[in-house]
């Protein structure tokens, strides 16, 4: 299975773009994670928004099951995100997670997506999120794999 992670935005902090590769580095046999990170948009924020969304669904894969982060998702606990991938490779797809930039996702992409998840109630920066996110895709592979990460 297919993993791809669309991400809006340049990682600046060197520290956190090592600390995001230190989870999706990590080889999981039967997974390959698939990184496309996509330029800012640029102009207003609904403007950045919306270039923002036509790259994003140029980027998404044919037949991918789309989970886009978003603040207005569902909250899922670790096992429960681990359940859904489970079903997601039950059903032949890719997966594909979209994290949008600054301003968040435009409608166009949530509509889109098959589930909208939150990652907390919380906000976070969108560079933030994709730490949260590694180190939770690592955390859903090695409850399926069953390895002792998740305890």
């Amino acid at each position: 299975m297919k993993i791809y992670i669309i991400a809006v935005g340049k990682i600046k902090d060197k520290m956190l773009r090592q600390k995001i590769a230190g989870y999706l580095e990590r080889p999981v046999k039967g997974f390959e994670i698939i990184w496309k990170q996509l330029p800012d948009g640029e102009g207003t924020a609904e403007g950045m928004k919306r270039q923002e969304a036509e790259d994003i669904l140029r980027a998404l894969p044919a037949r991918a099951f789309v989970v886009a982060l978003d603040e207005r998702g569902e909250n899922l606990s670790s096992l429960e995100f681990a359940e859904l991938v489970r079903n997601v490779i039950n059903s032949g797809r890719d997966l594909a997670l979209i994290i949008g930039g600054a301003y968040g996702l435009d409608e166009q992409v949530r509509t889109r997506a098959d589930k909208l998840l939150a990652l907390s109630r919380l906000t976070f920066s969108h560079e933030l999120a994709r730490l949260v996110l590694a180190e939770q895709i690592f955390r859903m592979l090695s409850i399926i794999k069953g390895s002792p990460y998740h305890h």
